[in-house]
């Protein structure tokens, strides 16, 4: 289970934040919980320019992918700071990330009601129209007098705090997983097969089933993504270790909502020029986290032109790569040609004449590169916790 945590002040020192930083060590065999900050979101508006939203995006995707979320907020002047409040903002600002999402409440404060109030108020602004979070009830951990209840190593002492915190966490375990198992798309990823796997699709070449098929794109070495004619992304193949990680939860979104920002410009230009029949294929190779990654686009057409969708096949080319830097690629055996006439300077294929300079794909677009995100002032109070 993959829950997302979020420390509820934008201050440089927290107890919430070491209170989750706990949480994540001691229950890290029920759940991975992945800690996410707030000082660098920018302040919430509507017309923030996409190019300053990197922050946001990710901060976005990392809540859309996990099974539930922890909110861990202090109280200032009984109620939530204001980072943590234009961050929910971002949340609920034409997106629903926390509908119905398995939503648990914490908090520390140096006094002994800890933070209960602020709870009380987290918890009717997640009830919001726009949120509609599934917060679990009647699971409050109050944690006061947090100046004295944690060691030097960051451990919480105080043996009836960490005996109710497990129990509360269990509990939000189990609603969690009660949550998404009643979810239509958890249910679609678990069961990994269509769900009318005997019937079978005719095709001009031969007919696979539906089970054959899934398989299929599950075990090709490339991961497959869909954008259809409308611009939403409609599907993706199920496949292991994927390069590009993709949710059920993105199904449906346009390609704005679904890709970074920076990103966005330069996939929008694929797209256009592939509906306005300039290009069928753009094609990007990059290094991504030291590895060698070829991705390529293509326009998919019925039979008379016209635009389907736009297909992207993505994958690992390590392989491949160290393959022709061993020389297993030195001789045409089907046309005799030398390992020199491969080495060429003109890259010219020996078996069709065809220059590589000719048919590589006439656009090649980059992605810039993300600039830090910006540490905006959010109006919260900077006091200590």
């Amino acid at each position: 289970m993959k829950l997302a945590a979020i420390v509820g002040t934008n201050a440089s020192h927290s107890y919430n934040r070491q209170l989750l930083q706990y949480m994540q060590r001691h229950f890290a065999d029920l759940a991975q919980i992945e800690v996410l900050e707030i000082n660098q979101l920018p302040l919430f508006q509507k017309s923030l320019p996409r190019d300053q939203q990197s922050a946001v995006w990710s901060f976005k995707q990392a809540i859309k992918t996990a099974d539930g979320v922890i909110f861990s907020s202090p109280e200032y002047d009984h109620s939530i700071p204001a980072a943590l409040k234009s961050a929910i903002e971002w949340l609920s600002y034409h997106c629903e990330l926390l509908d119905n999402k398995p939503t648990m409440i914490v908090g520390a404060s140096y006094g002994p009601q800890g933070s209960a109030r602020a709870q009380e108020h987290l918890r009717q602004i997640l009830a919001s129209p726009d949120l509609n979070a599934a917060v679990l009830s009647g699971n409050e951990f109050l944690l006061g007098n947090v100046a004295t209840v944690f060691n030097e190593q960051g451990e919480l002492t105080d043996k009836a705090a960490v005996a109710e915190l497990e129990k509360y966490f269990t509990n939000f375990v189990s609603f969690t997983k009660l949550l998404n198992q009643r979810s239509p798309q958890a249910a679609l990823t678990a069961i990994k097969q269509p769900l009318i796997s005997e019937a079978f699709v005719q095709f001009p070449t031969g007919k696979l089933s539906l089970q054959q098929i899934q398989q299929i794109f599950s075990t090709m070495p490339f991961e497959v993504d869909f954008i259809d004619a409308t611009d939403h992304f409609s599907w993706f193949s199920d496949k292991a270790e994927r390069v590009h990680v993709r949710s059920v939860n993105s199904l449906g979104e346009t390609v704005q909502e679904c890709h970074p920002p920076l990103a966005v410009p330069a996939v929008e230009k694929i797209i256009s020029s592939f509906k306005s029949g300039e290009k069928n294929l753009v094609e990007r190779c990059l290094t991504l986290q030291g590895h060698k990654i070829l991705i390529r686009y293509y326009a998919i057409r019925d039979v008379n032109g016209h635009y389907l969708g736009t297909m992207e096949f993505t994958g690992n080319v390590d392989h491949l790569y160290e393959l022709f830097k061993n020389g297993s690629f030195a001789a045409d055996v089907t046309t005799g040609a030398s390992k020199k006439a491969a080495d060429s300077t003109d890259s010219t294929d020996a078996a069709t004449g065809a220059s590589q300079l000719d048919t590589a794909a006439s656009a090649q677009p980059t992605t810039p590169t993300a600039p830090a995100a910006p540490d905006t002032t959010t109006g919260a109070s900077q006091h200590q916790e």
